[in-house]
């Protein structure tokens, strides 16, 4: 831990922490558009408790503190995912959620648990990875991604493979390796495609061949988000306006499809600000894995900035038609309290990387 002084106040990236708030707030007014009851609350609360959080493991000292204790995150982040499969929630046939007394996404907690245990791995390896590293770090992975997997998540099992795919890229993978791993990927995919479930293979389909899309069927929630992102013009609506998201056409809109809210209601604009907001903040990271002391607090970070910007292209990929949906929040702005906790707990690693700098 360190003493919290006006020196170490002065060295907090505030444009990395306030991005984020900036962003959670951006995606409330959209909640608060579209969504029923108490997800505004809850949002709000998370936001508090996420900054909370941020703040606390920024104060930290990741290499002496953090680090040991990733394996003991990861574990619990893995028990909980088990106990999901046996006492979970299930919601739109996905069994991710566990009630206790609050609902919790043990997913999302896992993410940030998977990207530690990488890091601490990685801490101890140089130069090129072996094929007894790539072995090692794949089996990090694959306990969260079969248990996700087992409660029908596939949109979150795939963020998982983001993140290794991150650590191989970045960690030094050779490139033939890299080449070979990216070939085997695009044919299991085409491979597995026959094996999907019925659903699940019409919105591969309706992305290739829109015009064959059942408009009632599982086609309906990307015509409707699409005619939600066309409706708002260059300055939208208005926010509150919206129709499709509003008056419930388009639905669950304040969760996956928060971007065409933010389409509907505030337009082209309010789209450029939003990319706005996560290229600061996006920057931000990077700076930070820039002048990060060691290996492990670069990787650490990097991996949080590909995280991120899977979600980010996968998410704005469903909400305009051009990637199927899968059930793949954007970060910070779509309704879901686990999620908005795990990203904060992602920037105060960062801003933990960042006021060491300077550490031997």
């Amino acid at each position: 831990m360190v003493a919290i002084n006006q020196r170490n106040l002065r060295d907090v990236d505030w444009l990395l922490l306030l991005a984020p708030v900036a962003l959670t707030v951006f995606g409330c007014i959209g909640i608060e558009s579209t969504a029923p009851g108490q997800e505004l609350k809850k949002q709000i609360i998370a936001l508090v408790i996420g900054l909370a959080v941020a703040i606390a493991v920024m104060f930290t000292d990741y290499r002496k503190v953090i680090m040991n204790v990733a394996p003991i995150f990861y574990g619990i982040a893995n028990v909980l995912l088990v106990l999901v499969l046996f006492f979970g929630k299930e919601v739109n046939g996905n069994r991710n959620w566990l009630h206790v007394g609050v609902s919790v996404q043990p997913s999302e907690l896992a993410k940030i648990a998977t990207i530690l245990m990488l890091a601490r791995f990685m801490a101890r390896q140089r130069g090129e990875l072996t094929l007894k590293d790539i072995g090692m770090m794949a089996a990090i992975v694959l306990p969260p991604i079969i248990l996700i997997q087992r409660g029908g998540d596939t949109g979150t099992m795939l963020t998982f493979g983001a993140i290794l795919a991150s650590f191989y890229f970045l960690g030094g993978m050779r490139k033939l390796m890299l080449a070979g791993g990216l070939v085997v990927m695009v044919v299991g995919l085409v491979l597995a495609f026959p094996h999907l479930k019925p659903y699940q293979q019409e919105r591969v389909k309706v992305i290739f061949d829109p015009a064959s899309a059942n408009p009632k069927g599982y086609g309906y929630q990307t015509i409707q988000s699409v005619i939600a992102v066309g409706s708002g013009g260059v300055a939208g609506k208005g926010i509150g306006q919206g129709t499709q998201g509003r008056l419930g056409f388009l639905p669950f809109a304040w969760t996956d499809f928060i971007g065409a809210v933010v389409a509907e209601e505030m337009g082209f604009l309010g789209i450029l600000l939003m990319m706005a907001l996560y290229l600061i903040f996006l920057w931000r990271l990077i700076r930070v894995a820039f002048g990060a002391r060691d290996r492990a607090g670069a990787l650490m970070v990097m991996s949080f900035v590909a995280l991120i910007t899977f979600h980010i292209l996968s998410n704005l990929g469903m909400v305009i038609g051009i990637m199927p949906i899968m059930g793949i929040p954007l970060p910070l702005m779509s309704s879901g309290g686990t999620a908005v906790i795990s990203m904060f707990l992602g920037v105060g690693l960062a801003l933990s990387v960042r006021m060491r700098r300077f550490v031997n």
